[in-house]
């Protein structure tokens, strides 16, 4: 299939020398262009490319604007920019006004293999999930501190290694850390984000928003403040849950107890809403309410499931209560390993990982199992392999 390409060079001796490198590359069709932002809108009507590489080795305020304006007239073309300042903020800036990608300047060879990539990546996603519609869960806390986020992520990791694609986002806007239970690197993008982008939202774009935790697991993080967050509405949370279970295998939501249209929406769509209950009066009485509000909303039983979270024996509560209290059964039970979890969480490692022999660890290694029966592989950090040595 050939790719039809567009550049866009910022001066004329730049498109000779780009004309000269590109004067012939199997498998697309080139046309190289002099000028900048404000040539962005007329090449995208013009050319109709695939993919279109935008050379601005000082991007400001106003180059921002003329893109925005243009890839929301002209939309599902995959638009990269190459700049001299490929920052995190000018990514995040870019990425907002249509932009999937700041690659780092010159315009090259180089950089116009990395757009083809761009592309076949797009296409191959599209080809592969195209016609699959991933599960989709959604797990709540009955109340704070239940460890709905430690599930949610831990069970993520377990899924993901047994190959199955998994994104996880975290929907819990006011100061949501679910990353922080996988790793401590910085996303390129947040939840908000994605939100502004709903029109514009596609594979490439998402692809390029997620942080990649590890082969196969992702996330879609939370703001770092709790600012915009009117653009989280319903229509964007349904946009971009629709399209990230066409992508993946499982996705799994992260959701506040704050029962905003955003969050009702993400719990209409969901295949399952997993209540976290933990073994205390509080918990009991909020996970009641929670159940009566799913009554509310129309959600039939079999699409709740109480999980019991850090389950002790010698409890006074006991499952039997919790199953009272909801009129629900509890369709799990996690074992209490209180040093285990913090340990992990502290260290922002999933616990199946840190000590795969752990209860906990078991527990959520069986969970995935039976969400998707395959194999799951054991994986030990290098700590814990040179702490079993000794």
């Amino acid at each position: 299939m050939t790719s039809k390409v567009s550049l866009i060079c910022a001066t004329p001796e730049h498109r000779e020398q780009v004309v000269r490198q590109f004067a012939s590359l199997p498998g697309a069709e080139i046309t190289v262009h002099v000028g900048g932002a404000r040539t962005l809108l007329s090449v995208l009507q013009k050319d109709q490319p695939d993919v279109l590489l935008l050379d601005l080795p000082e991007p400001d305020d106003t180059d921002f604007e003329l893109i925005d304006a243009a890839t929301q007239r002209v939309t599902g073309v995959l638009v990269l920019m190459v700049s001299n300042d490929a920052s995190m903020a000018t990514l995040k800036r870019a990425m907002r006004a249509g932009v999937r990608d700041v690659l780092s300047g010159p315009l090259s060879a180089e950089t116009l293999m990395v757009a083809l990539d761009y592309l076949r990546d797009a296409r191959a996603n599209t080809s592969r999930f195209g016609e699959t519609m991933g599960e989709v869960h959604a797990f709540i806390p009955a109340k704070g501190g239940c460890g709905a986020t430690f599930l949610a992520t831990n069970l993520g990791y377990v899924l993901a290694k047994s190959s199955r694609r998994v994104l996880l986002i975290d929907l819990n806007l006011y100061f949501g850390d679910a990353a922080t239970y996988l790793t401590d690197r910085k996303a390129p993008a947040n939840v908000v984000d994605l939100a502004r982008q709903a029109r514009r939202l596609d594979s490439a774009l998402l692809g390029a928003s997620v942080l990649k935790v590890r082969e196969n697991l992702s996330v879609v993080v939370a703001p770092e403040l709790p600012y915009q967050l009117e653009e989280v509405t319903a229509d964007s949370v349904a946009a971009l849950i629709a399209l990230a279970r066409t992508e993946y295998d499982f996705v799994l939501l992260d959701v506040g107890r704050a029962m905003d249209p955003a969050t009702v929406k993400a719990l209409d769509v969901a295949d399952r809403i997993t209540l976290v209950v933990e073994q205390s009066l509080p918990a009991l009485k909020n996970a009641r309410r929670m159940v009566q509000v799913f009554d509310g909303l129309g959600y039939g039983r079999e699409k709740v499931r109480v999980v019991l979270n850090s389950f002790a024996k010698s409890n006074l509560i006991r499952p039997e209560d919790v199953e009272k209290a909801t009129g629900l059964p509890v369709a799990r039970q996690i074992p209490s390993s209180d040093a285990a979890v913090r340990t992990a969480i502290n260290q922002g490692d999933p616990l199946p990982r840190l000590t795969p022999k752990d209860p906990v660890a078991k527990a959520l290694v069986q969970w995935a199992k039976e969400l998707s029966p395959v194999t799951v592989k054991s994986e030990r950090s290098w700590f814990a392999t040179w702490a079993g040595g000794l």
